[in-house]
């Protein structure tokens, strides 16, 4: 401030010696009347100072008209001081009235100090307050619309780079700002959007819309919350808007802002989250094979659908609201169990478990449940989703595949047959102890071990590429066919093998089943019987016994041992050595040798005391010790060591309880184990051969016995004959002298008939002797006519019985070949039986017939049957009936030999007999003997 020079005043002194005090007093003053907003003294004083420095200044200047003081540093510390009440939000008119508490202050301290200013001092005072006032106020203003710039600049780009459409309508909807998002969504510029309405942007109904809702905005000076739609170019889009007035100075709507989101995506979502909501409830209430329910967070059911009420039982009335706990059983309860499955869905998010649980009408069932905790945005606990399914059906099934299982493995534990499985590769997956038992390997030496470990050379080199080939081309060998195969075990031996190979495809691979079957004890007993076959065969060629003992000992050695030797007790109770054989060729003259050598009966020698107990003796060694004890002599002993001899059984000879001898076995290879199956066979092989001996040995006896009767026969034959004629002859004799008297006819006719039937008795026996024997009755054919020859036959029949009636019918041709004699002793002995064995006074009735090349002879008689029991051995001889009586002259060979004839005649004989028809014998023959071919 400038004013004209002049000594100082009083005023200046003044207010500089109490400089500070007037600050006090101001800066009090000021903070109790004056909301500036200073926070501290500072703030509050600000250019105080500096502005009492110029006061000073120019109040000491020698000359103060107002037009010469010198202001040049008032609007200076007042632009400062302007400035910094605004920073600090100080009011306008505080800064005015600050100024004014100033000047009334300095005024004051004059007059407190008894000296009032001057009048050029209080021209240069109220000059620089005024000036201070005019530069605080004016950059005050300046500063606070260069900050009100600022702002507006910052919000336009805030509201530029807001995602929203932001805009201001005045009360005639003409828009006064936009931001850069309304600009890009309708495609104009700021400047083309500025003064215009909705009506010159939007669709008419669009902008009568909108018009409506800025209408009610001003008219209820309160904001509005509003859906609506807009053009895009992809579409409408709907925008959720939010309208509100903005006021005048007065409070009143001077304009309308709006912020309007589009919220066409969310919309979408919240479409789609309606229709999947939608969708999900109507799959939940139509499922019902699964309990699908939630939980609110304290565990009491809050939805309940159509599977939980027919799982569990409840309608939805009846358990919305209550905890889930009563699904529990009460022991699971008591445990918490229902707590701990919500708290660790509630940990973990999910919670998964499975057990028994309980439906309303008490019953249990199996669950398989899931609970899953549902959170909201901010990750509160809201409740849990719970899906429960009755497996109680998989719980019995798998229950039952369990048993299955169990029982499969049981059965794989117990089979006799061994099982075991192999991957693509030929390796040993899994094998069952019956295949370690037929191997003889443990577990561990099996398993991922090729499968050709197992096998014999050349199928050991040949499986692997086998094994590639049906790989490759599906060709089979072995695998669903099945066959005999030849095995290998641990030890080294081979032994045959019933295989059979299918194949598995699971989703691990494919793998290949085998079972196999030990079938050595089968393959022996097929060769035993095999053996069996051969021998009987061979025993039943021939019943002498040193031919049969020499085809026996071959045999033996050449099925079953290596060498053997045949020893039979003979009638001197002393074994006689009568066969011994060897395989080898290289032995036989050894084994000859051993023929003079026979055990000695009561001596220590094996094959004696092996005789003696009647049992088989099986030796798995044959030690030097035995050899001694078996030897007969040193020279005996000396064959014997050089025959390779390790193993050997001792059988002896039994049939019908009767020793016959002994069968010595020796193999030249010891045996070991399988020496029991060895001498299993050797003892059928001897029982066959002791039954082929002895039947040999009877034979032999029969043979010497037919000789004897033979001889016995013809001599009482040939001697009672002669003495027979010659009392037939005296009888017939005394029968043709007419001067016998009655007495004595009689008498020679009885000595006629015994002799007679003496004769056919005889006759009868010659014939069964012969029939017996093998040869069979000798019949000589001969021209014949059979109903002549039959009719003259029972014309003697009636002579010698003329008291009974014989019919006799025949037909057809008769002629043919037949022996008249035996012929004769068919007729006379049919005729005769039914004679005997019919009442008196009933006719027997006699017919012949011929068919073709057969002739017919039927006898029929009336009275009883023939005892079904007699039936089956009626042609069988030394059969009489019970008429029969002692006396009669018959042997009860009388229908034996009949058929005898009738079969060396080549035909046929049969009789029927009922109570209702009576007996009748059927002879059948053929006209002539049949030819070779025939």
């Amino acid at each position: 401030m400038s004013v004209a020079a002049h000594p100082p005043t009083r005023l200046a002194d003044l207010l500089k010696s109490r400089k500070e005090e007037l600050i006090e007093r101001w800066a009090r003053q000021v903070r109790e009347r004056l909301p500036l907003g200073a926070s501290n003294r500072a703030e509050l004083v600000d250019s105080l100072p500096d502005f009492l420095e110029g006061l000073l200044r120019a109040l000491r200047q020698d000359s103060c008209p107002a037009e010469a003081v010198d202001a040049s540093e008032m609007p200076a510390v007042a632009e400062v001081h302007g400035r910094q009440r605004y920073r600090i939000g100080a009011d306008i008119n505080a800064v005015v009235r600050e100024y004014g508490i100033l000047r009334d202050l300095i005024f004051d301290l004059a007059e407190e100090a008894g000296h009032p200013p001057r009048m050029p001092e209080v021209r240069v005072v109220t000059q620089a307050i005024t000036t201070g006032i005019a530069e605080a106020v004016s950059h005050f203003a300046e500063e606070r619309e260069k900050v009100l710039r600022a702002s507006e600049a910052r919000l336009q780009s805030i509201i530029d780079h807001a995602p929203a459409a932001i805009y201001a309508k005045d009360p005639q909807g003409r828009f006064i700002l936009v931001n850069r998002h309304f600009e890009l969504l309708f495609r104009l510029p700021r400047e083309a959007l500025l003064g215009k309405t909705d009506a010159d942007i939007f669709p008419p109904h669009l902008a009568e819309a909108f018009r409506a809702n800025d209408r009610r905005v001003l008219a209820d000076n309160a904001p509005l919350w509003v859906e609506e739609e807009a053009p895009h170019p992809e579409g409408p889009h709907t925008y959720l808007s939010v309208k509100f007035p903005l006021p005048d100075a007065e409070g009143r709507p001077a304009a309308v802002c709006g912020i309007s989101t589009d919220v066409s995506e969310r919309k979408r979502a919240e479409r789609a989250l309606r229709e999947s909501e939608e969708r999900f409830r109507l799959l939940v209430e139509g499922v019902e094979d699964y309990a699908i329910f939630m939980l609110d967070p304290e565990g009491r059911v809050a939805s309940w659908n159509p599977g939980a009420q027919r799982i569990k039982g409840y309608k939805a009335e009846e358990i919305i609201g209550q905890s889930f706990t009563r699904f529990y059983l009460p022991a699971d309860v008591e445990a918490g169990v229902p707590q701990q499955g919500l708290r660790t869905a509630a940990n973990e998010g999910h919670f998964h478990s499975e057990g028994q649980r309980v439906r309303q009408d008490g019953g249990l069932f199996w669950a398989d449940v899931a609970i899953t905790a549902l959170r909201d945005e901010a990750g509160h606990l809201r409740g849990f989703a719970k899906v429960t399914r009755d497996i109680s059906a998989r719980k019995r099934s798998e229950q039952s595949l369990r048993v299955t299982t169990q029982r499969h493995e049981a059965m794989l534990e117990t089979a006799v047959d061994g099982i075991l499985t192999i991957d693509e590769r030929g390796l040993i997956q899994d094998i069952n102890p019956a295949t370690l038992r037929i191997f003889g390997y443990a577990p561990e030496e099996l398993i991922g071990r090729n499968i050709r470990m197992l096998m014999p050379q050349p199928y050991r080199s040949e499986h692997d590429g086998y094994m590639a080939n049906y790989l490759r081309t599906g060709e089979r060998k072995v695998i669903g066919i099945g066959r005999e195969v030849k095995g290998r075990r641990k030890d080294g031996s081979v032994f045959p093998l019933e295989l059979s190979v299918s194949e598995l495809r699971l989703p691990e691979g494919r793998f290949f089943m085998g079972v196999v079957r030990d079938i050595s004890a089968r393959k022996r007993a097929e060769e035993a019987q095999a053996l069996f076959l051969e021998v009987g065969t061979l025993l039943s060629q021939s019943l002498d016994v040193a031919t049969t003992l020499k085809g026996f000992a071959s045999l033996v050695v050449s099925r079953l041992a290596d060498s053997c030797t045949v020893d039979l007790l003979g009638e001197d109770g002393q074994l006689h050595r009568l066969e011994a054989a060897a395989r080898e060729p290289e032995y036989h003259p050894l084994i000859r040798e051993v023929l003079a050598w026979s055990p000695l009966v009561g001596s220590d020698s094996p094959m004696a005391l092996a005789l003696k107990r009647g049992e088989v003796v099986a030796i798995p060694d044959i030690t030097p010790a035995l050899l001694d004890a078996a030897a007969r002599n040193p020279e005996h002993r000396a064959i014997m060591s050089r025959l390779p001899l390790r193993s050997g059984a001792l059988v002896p000879l039994v049939a019908r309880g009767r020793k016959l001898g002994i069968i010595s076995l020796y193999w030249h290879q010891s045996r070991g184990a399988a020496l029991a199956a060895d001498v299993e066979v050797a003892r059928g092989v001897a029982d066959r051969a002791a039954v082929a001996i002895d039947n040999a040995r009877l034979f032999q006896e029969l043979q010497e016995a037919v000789r004897v009767r033979e001889d016995v026969v013809a001599i009482v034959s040939h001697d009672l004959r002669s003495p027979l004629n010659a009392i037939t002859l005296a009888a017939t004799a005394l029968l043709k002298r007419e001067e016998v008297d009655e007495r004595t006819a009689k008498t020679a006719s009885r000595i006629f008939s015994a002799s007679d039937r003496a004769s056919r008795m005889i006759r009868d026996l010659l014939d069964f002797t012969q029939a017996r024997v093998g040869r069979g009755i000798p019949i000589h054919r001969g021209p014949l006519d059979f109903h002549f020859h039959v009719r003259r036959i029972l014309s003697e029949v009636r002579m010698a019985h003329p008291e009974r009636h014989i019919e006799l019918a025949a037909g057809g041709e008769g002629q043919g070949e037949w022996d008249a004699d035996r012929l004769a002793q068919v007729v006379t002995n049919l005729v005769g039986n039914a004679l005997q064995h019919s009442p008196p006074g009933t006719p027997v009735r006699v017919s012949t017939r011929s068919e073709d090349s057969l002739v017919e002879l039927e006898v029929h008689n009336e009275g009883p049957p023939i005892s079904p029991e007699l039936l089956p051995t009626l042609f069988e001889p030394y059969r009489r009936g019970p008429e029969s009586g002692e006396g009669r002259g018959s042997l009860g060979l009388g229908l034996f030999i009949t058929r005898q004839i009738v079969l060396g005649h080549g035909g046929v004989i049969g009789v029927r007999s009922t109570l209702a028809e009576g007996t009748t014998f059927t002879v059948r023959l053929p006209r002539r003997p049949s030819t070779p071919s025939s």
